[in-house]
């Protein structure tokens, strides 16, 4: 073997010796693991791109203890995220989550690989704002805000139905008095 062969082979053997996790997402671009997700009315692709693709089908485990610690931790800040945003009497149908916090909190969790892209996110997902912790706060009070105006806007429809209603009562009276 040559010299050269054996340097980027030792080279290549020390890079595959940091990754942290595998997964099993085949060649298929997580891209469209992600779209699956958001088709299927997940309120958090990301996270659940991450599952997908770092969980085995066949065999029902994870590619590693890594890979599951960090879905665990996932899902832990994901709750957390849902419970600051949520009311008593809310039901998960009329929350809304704001688009990047799947992003964000997976960022948290296992970090950027190079450039802006999000470790385990493929190459497609990259990360545009400039700080997470004070996103996902602006991200709290923008869904705690959309949810007040979203409520605002039922109250508001509510009520606009009921004097609809009763103007059309008043010209039904009305269309008998007339006759």
């Amino acid at each position: 073997m040559s010299e050269k062969y054996q340097k980027r082979s030792e080279t290549n053997s020390i890079n595959r010796s940091k990754k942290r996790w595998e997964h099993c997402g085949g060649s298929r671009p997580f891209s469209l693991y992600y779209h699956d997700h958001i088709e299927g009315g997940s309120q958090f692709p990301d996270i659940d791109t991450w599952g997908t693709t770092h969980m085995s089908k066949k065999k029902k485990n994870w590619v590693n203890d890594v890979a599951k610690d960090a879905h665990d931790e996932m899902i832990k800040k994901k709750n957390e995220y849902l419970e600051n945003i949520t009311d008593e009497g809310t039901s998960m149908d009329e929350i809304v989550v704001a688009p990047n916090v799947g992003t964000e909190i997976m960022e948290d969790v296992i970090g950027r690989g190079c450039g802006r892209t999000i470790r385990g996110a493929g190459k497609g997902r990259v990360r545009e704002t400039s700080s997470s912790s004070s996103s996902n706060t602006s991200s709290i009070a923008l869904t705690k805000e959309v949810q007040e105006l979203q409520a605002q806007l039922q109250m508001e429809k509510k009520a606009r139905m009921k004097v609809v209603a009763e103007h059309e009562e008043q010209k039904a009276q009305w269309g008998f008095v007339m006759q």
